[in-house]
């Protein structure tokens, strides 16, 4: 990707989006390769800011539709995750874990964003220096995946629980309780978007990561109006249901467990020793979902 990552990186303003041009060669696993212009913008929130990212995250606007090569045709614009600190080892990683979890909860419904992983290259136009060169994934737009389910984005704040399909909001409360991860809220729409689907049903989708326990990155914390102190600390912050609501949830945890594991063994690029600890982490979980009396302390939590 070739562009003027100087002037990029200096705007991160959330106001106010400035698109700047860029040229986007590529190489498929499937063969296709060829180069496309594209418009870039930085996008974000704790990630847009300095003192988290030296290289913050971007959001890639594809040309017209009918100037779309084959691989980018069905999508308008893609998010594009990247290694925000790339000369820190440790970023690459966390990024890998991030693309890890999308995937893992891909395993669970089709009511999920698609990623694509990608190692990157970032030329700095005109002097043709590196920028970087990476790793990196790509974010399905959210507008592209109402679309896929024939349905929309709905955008407008204040959706409550009682608002939302009661199986995929329980689905997605323990999945981010198993990654360990509390930096969400479905009432201002805080990483979780809304689909409307016919015939008008709701259905919450969750996404960035970066703050789970399971990364654990140095600027994650959580919130100071949680009970907890790090965010290796699972905290249940899902509905409140009947506990044997949540019996038929942990049997789909269950049957996915060994997908869930051979992902974080296959995944290409992964540090071996956080691979270890990962599986720890969420052997911890499956230790307490088959355990009734932690079950009922840990998801009976909301209830109080």
């Amino acid at each position: 990707m070739t562009a003027d990552f100087k002037q990029l990186f200096k705007d991160r303003d959330t106001a106010e989006v400035r698109r700047i041009p860029a040229r986007l060669l590529y190489r498929a696993p499937e063969g296709e390769e060829g180069e496309v212009s594209v418009e870039l913008a930085t996008r974000g929130h704790s990630r847009l800011t300095y003192q988290v990212c030296e290289f913050p995250p971007i959001r890639v606007y594809l040309p017209p539709r009918e100037e779309r090569p084959p691989l980018w045709r069905g999508q308008h614009a893609l998010k594009l995750t990247v290694n925000c600190k790339p000369r820190d080892r440790r970023y690459e990683q966390f990024l890998l874990e991030e693309y890890l979890i999308y995937r893992i909860y891909n395993l669970f419904t089709d009511l999920s964003y698609r990623v694509r992983l990608a190692r990157g290259t970032y030329i700095q136009e005109a002097k043709g220096d590196t920028v970087a060169a990476t790793w990196a994934f790509f974010v399905e737009d959210a507008d592209d995946l109402a679309r896929r389910h024939g349905g929309e984005d709905h955008e407008e704040p204040g959706v409550r629980f009682r608002d939302v399909d009661e199986k995929t909001m329980a689905l997605m409360a323990v999945f981010e309780y198993l990654i360990g991860n509390t930096d969400w809220g479905l009432p201002v729409l805080h990483n979780v978007r809304v689909l409307k689907l016919p015939p008008g049903v709701y259905y919450p989708v969750p996404y960035d990561f970066d703050f789970s326990g399971l990364i654990k990155t140095p600027y994650a914390g959580p919130s100071r109006q949680l009970s907890i102190r790090s965010v290796r600390e699972r905290l249940y912050r899902g509905p409140c249901l009947p506990m044997d609501a949540f019996q038929p949830i942990f049997a789909i945890f269950n049957e996915k467990r060994p997908e869930i594991e051979a992902l974080f063994k296959t995944t290409e690029g992964l540090d071996p020793k956080r691979v270890e600890s990962h599986l720890g982490y969420i052997g911890d979980f499956y230790q307490t979902i088959s355990n009734p009396g932690k079950v009922d302390r840990e998801f009976r939590y909301v209830c109080g």
